[in-house]
This record gives C-alpha cells, structure tokens and sequence, in this order.
C-alpha cells in the first residue's frame, strides 16, 4: 500500500510538475505570439514549424495552450488559497465559539450550498459585472463552504482535548488557542483537500471559460479554447483535443496528488 501510496504521488507531482513548468516557461518564451492572427494558415496540421497545428484564426495551439496553462492555474491557485482563507476563518469561529456563531455561520453556508453551482456562479458574475478575473470571486464563493466545514469538524474534535484546555487555564486568548493550538493539526486534511480543491477549481473554471463566463479573450484558457473549436472540430480536432487532454491529465495530476497525500497522513 506504502509503494502504492508513493506510486501516486510521484506520479501527480510529474504531471503537475510538467504543466507549471510549461505554464511558468510561458512568461518568457512561446514558438509564436499566441494572440496574433493569421489567416493564412488557418487549420494547419501538425509540422516542425506548429507542433501542434494551427486553430480557425492561424494561431499556434501549443502556444496558446501553454499560456493558457498559466492563467487557469492562476485562477484555480487564487480561488483554492482564498476558499481556504475564509473556510479557515469561518470554520475556525464555528468550531471554537459554538452557539450563536456556529449556528449563523452553518446556516449561512447551508444556504450557499442549497444553490446550484452553476447558477450561484452565473448570479455572482453578473451581479459583480464580467470583468477579467470575476471567475476568481464566484468560485471563491462556491469553495468556501467546503473548506469551511473540513475546519470546523476538525475544530470540534480538537477543541476538547488537553492541550486546549492547558492553554485555557494558563490565560491563552480564544485567536491564539484557534491558529496556534488547534489549526497546525488541521494541516494534513487541509493539505490533502488543498490540493483536490485545486483540481475542482480547474474542471469550474474550464466549465466557466467554455460558457463564456470565465477568463474573457483574448486571453487564452483551456476552457475557451474548447468553446472556440467546437464549431471546427472537423476541420481541427486538435484545437479541441489539445485543450482537452491538458484539462484531463492536469485535473488526474491533482488528484493523484491528493489522494497520495491523504493515504500517507492517514
């Protein structure tokens, strides 16, 4: 099991591995612009000169997918670590302080998760107005409750042992017994779900960008990449493969990842 556990772990750490490289490389080098059109070479196959061929306006599909790596992981990075944030927050206040607070701050986060996921993020986008990064806003919503509850179950289990009541009695405030005592033994379970979460973000902005509610062009992502080649799928099956299969294998990374994480703490 031990051998299997590691097995998935190097596994998702080589993917992951390989797209931020590719993502990261994209800030310095691309073969082509990837905004620049040109029709001329429109629904070019694979060669030396496009490794990947050519999308329905002569773009470079390799070029535009390793820069679209950059802002999809951006947005799943900067959802995941601000769902975690106020997941954190709530969940350690619902935990601790019990009573009123607990029960405001559970209600709360029942109604979120009473809504649908898609719907909730359709009304967070227009209310907040489509702009560049309002995806990054609706998901952080949409993840919270689940960071939220993580926290607080391990919060409640914590809460009553000795070490907690040690720090009572010797006078340590409410915040400090929160994030000094209880939360770094939360770290192993929130590590692991950090890491799914990371992969949950990716399938939601994908689903997002493919809607045309995501990242706006020209800036590329894998998710408009997507809604962009359906109607040319014919002419260019790789401008939709491509995107597809860095969705697939990037979101089976993650989850190799965490769930190697999660044996090996357990």
């Amino acid at each position: 099991m031990n051998k299997k556990n590691d097995f998935d772990m190097k596994l998702g750490f080589f993917i992951i591995g390989i797209v931020i490289s590719l993502a990261v490389s994209s800030f310095f080098y691309t073969p082509y612009d990837p905004y620049t059109m040109d029709i001329s070479h429109r629904f070019n196959g694979v060669s030396i000169k496009h490794l990947l061929g050519t999308d329905n306006f002569g773009r470079d599909i390799f070029s535009r997918v390793i820069t679209g790596a950059r802002f999809t992981l951006f947005v799943a990075i900067c959802t995941v670590s601000s769902g975690t944030l106020f997941g954190i927050i709530l969940g350690l206040t619902a935990g601790y302080l019990g009573g009123v607070a607990d029960e405001i701050i559970m209600r709360i986060i029942d109604a979120i998760n009473s809504f649908p996921a898609i719907l909730l993020a359709l009304v967070m986008v227009t209310v907040l107005n489509q702009g560049k990064y309002t995806i990054i806003v609706a998901l952080c919503i949409l993840f919270v409750p689940s960071f939220t509850r993580i926290v607080r179950s391990g919060t409640l289990q914590y809460k009553n042992n000795e070490f907690v009541k040690l720090a009572q009695v010797i006078g340590a405030s409410p915040l400090r017994i929160m994030f000094v005592h209880i939360l770094p033994n939360l770290y192993p379970t929130l590590l692991s779900a950090i890491v799914v979460g990371l992969s949950n973000a990716i399938l939601a902005e994908s689903g997002m960008s493919y809607l045309g509610l995501g990242i706006q062009p020209p800036i590329p992502s894998w998710g408009r990449m997507l809604y962009e080649a359906q109607t040319h799928l014919f002419h260019s099956p790789l401008s939709a493969f491509v995107p597809g299969m860095f969705i697939i294998i990037t979101v089976l990374g993650f989850n190799f990842l965490g769930e190697g994480i999660r044996k090996r703490l357990n």
